[in-house]
């Protein structure tokens, strides 16, 4: 069917409600309007649906919604996974709670318990949840740290993990096989014997699972910290956890407080945008704050800032994963260490592994995206290991097994601890960084996004990933390369033998080049839009030979890939 079809079969659909077919009437005379909202269905993957929200079959709405809960449900039920029921959680975003009635409807009218939060709730708290409950399965509306016009939706496993490729096709392929009309929607699901509301207590162990999962620490309490929910789920669970520590001299940015979908004050609400900072900036000076903790509107994400002299120093998500590791791993026994390991993903900073050996822990690499982080935490057990704590550079944290995704929450706390720690001991955490470096060498790090207009340059960046697989360079500027690692093909090659090594971790079309002064360069196009991200970090024994090794690396990468989408 195309979108001309789609289009008019919504039109006299009666499943469709006036105000939607109200909204594709006035599109009637813009045809490129409707073709971009029906050319094809809004895509399912292990990032669920994210999209903006309007009517069409590519857009965010109740019908969208509710397709995806009922392939959910039938997926649920294939491997026999239906008795304990579904947990579903949403933010702050537009359109969140109907969408999460909308889903709600869906399972109760399949046969599935569910238990709805009766407010918004972060993404980790929803991760806890499902495990708490022994739920066969999670579903968060979000769509993180999206602008406001977008909406998404989230699947987690009995595990409380964001489902992996295998989970997400077999959704997929029943949503492809699905009409509107086969879907069993039940219009008031609250009314239904399966409906239940998630209560208190789920809260408060999350709470008590939080603060066991963080090191013991005494504190003065004089640290002076301010928080910005940036409109979203974090303005009651981050200000309670940190009371709840014996941080007394907390604040919040009371402009983004409360919740509001629109993000009235921000750009975008995303703690890696310094500009979401601003006012948090403004009210830091006036308030001589020494922290000020930023999350994403479902509280996944976290970002700080850390008063040093007479200047706001942002520490983005390499810096403040090490910062992390470094204070959790001074702060633990031996007898905890014991078997640990730390997890990362694969273009996450190499600063860790000299900090991991001082400490005699493991550090495990996987692929980008905290799912993959998830998943590695429940094999650990099997091979008689300990997670000790994972991060991603996209500002994603985790210490405690309480939950299997990045939680804002306890890395707020965490955060607030180690900053109390090293200031009763006359230190920043930025002065505590520079000692690392000192220590361990200076990396630096700087990711460049390429996005394509057309179909067209997106195909010559698939082509040019194909071309370097090929013929890979040796050199990257003056820093001979080492090894090239094809996580596509799932081999790392040294060019110094030309001997081949298997990777084992699931194929995702990424190359990554090592060179010998410790740079990395990590080549990583999405499988789902027309865009490419560049990671790079480089490595000095002092900030200043980084910083040229980085530039170095940065021209020298974006020359082959400049060259390479010309067709040269």
């Amino acid at each position: 069917m195309d979108a001309k079809a789609r289009y008019e079969a919504w039109l006299t659909n009666p499943l469709i409600d006036a105000d939607t077919k109200a909204e594709l009437l006035d599109l009637a005379q813009d045809w490129s309007a409707v073709e971009d909202r029906f050319y094809k269905w809004l895509e399912f993957g292990t990032g669920g649906l994210r999209g903006t929200i309007g009517a069409g079959t590519n857009r965010m709405n109740i019908y969208t919604v509710r397709l995806a809960t009922q392939a959910l449900a039938l997926s649920l039920k294939e491997k026999g996974a239906q008795g304990e029921g579904v947990v579903i959680a949403c933010d702050s975003r537009r359109m969140s709670r109907e969408f999460a009635q909308a889903a709600a409807g869906v399972l109760v009218a399949n046969g599935f318990p569910v238990h709805l939060f009766p407010d918004i709730a972060p993404t980790p708290l929803l991760s806890f949840a499902v495990r708490f409950l022994k739920a066969s399965a999670g579903i968060v509306i979000t769509a993180s740290h999206n602008p406001p016009q977008y909406n998404g939706y989230k699947v987690y496993n009995e595990a409380g993990c964001q489902i992996l490729s295998s989970e997400a096709d077999a959704i997929a392929a029943w949503m492809a096989r699905l009409g509107l009309e086969e879907v069993k929607f039940d219009p008031n699901p609250d009314e239904n014997p399966l409906f239940s509301w998630v209560g208190a207590e789920v809260v408060e162990a999350y709470y008590e699972s939080v603060l066991a999962a963080v090191p013991k620490l005494t504190h003065s309490g004089k640290l002076r910290v301010l928080y910005t929910p940036l409109h979203g789920t974090g303005g009651r669970h981050v200000p309670e956890i940190l009371r709840r520590a014996g941080f007394r001299q907390v604040a919040v940015v009371p402009e983004q407080f409360e919740p509001n979908g629109e993000f009235p004050t921000v750009r975008f609400p995303n703690p890696e945008d310094p500009a979401a900072f601003e006012l948090a900036f403004s009210q830091g000076e006036k308030e001589e704050s020494d922290l000020i903790i930023a999350t994403d509107p479902d509280a996944d994400r976290m970002g700080a800032a850390v008063r040093h002299g007479d200047r706001w120093i942002l520490l983005n998500g390499n810096q403040m994963g090490v910062l992390l590791a470094d204070f959790l791993l001074s702060r633990w026994d031996e007898e905890r260490l014991k078997n640990g390991v730390l997890i990362k993903t694969i273009v996450t900073t190499e600063m860790i592994e000299p900090l991991a050996r001082k400490f005699g822990v493991e550090v495990r690499n996987t692929l980008t995206g905290f799912k993959y982080i998830g998943a590695l935490m429940d094999e650990l057990p099997g091979e008689d290991r300990r997670f000790l704590f994972g991060f991603e550079e996209s500002y994603g944290y985790l210490v405690g097994t309480h939950v299997r995704d990045k939680d804002a929450v306890v890395a707020s706390l965490l955060t607030a601890q180690a900053a109390a720690f090293y200031a009763d001991r006359g230190l920043s955490l930025v002065e505590r960084l520079e000692q690392l470096c000192a220590e361990h060498g200076h990396y630096l790090q700087e990711l460049v996004s390429y996005s394509f207009a057309n179909s067209l340059e997106a195909e010559r960046a698939r082509l040019l990933v194909e071309r370097l697989r090929q013929d890979s360079p040796t050199v990257l500027g003056t820093q001979r390369v080492r090894e090239l690692r094809d996580y596509g093909r799932g081999t790392a090659i040294s060019l110094d033998t030309g001997e081949t090594e298997p990777i084992n971790l699931p194929r995702e079309e990424v190359l990554q080049w090592l060179t010998e002064e410790g740079g990395k360069a990590s080549l990583r196009p999405s499988g789902t839009e027309p865009k490419m991200k560049l990671y790079l970090e480089a490595r000095g024994a002092t900030r200043s030979e980084a910083e040229s090794r980085l530039a170095e690396l940065k021209a020298a990468c974006q020359e082959l890939i400049a060259r390479g989408l010309a067709g040269h």
